[in-house]
């Protein structure tokens, strides 16, 4: 592998672990959107989106991780 395969790498990974922050940023604004709806049906679906956020974002860096270590 070159030098330059390992910094496009490595600035992959940076940037699929930002994305992975930022999707955790909305997760956060969704569970607190879902708290605050007096819907029920509103407040669980935030709830299920967020969750489903955090699952994506958990998997994403994982992926970066993997990326970065290869």
């Amino acid at each position: 592998m070159t030098a330059r395969d390992e910094n496009h790498r490595d600035r992959t990974a940076a940037a699929m672990h930002d994305t992975a922050e930022r999707l955790e940023i909305a997760e956060a604004i969704l569970h607190r959107s879902a708290e605050r709806s007096p819907d029920a049906a509103t407040n669980a679906r935030l709830h299920r989106l967020g969750s489903e956020v955090t699952a994506q974002a958990k998997d994403i860096d994982k992926r970066a991780d993997r990326l970065s270590e290869s």
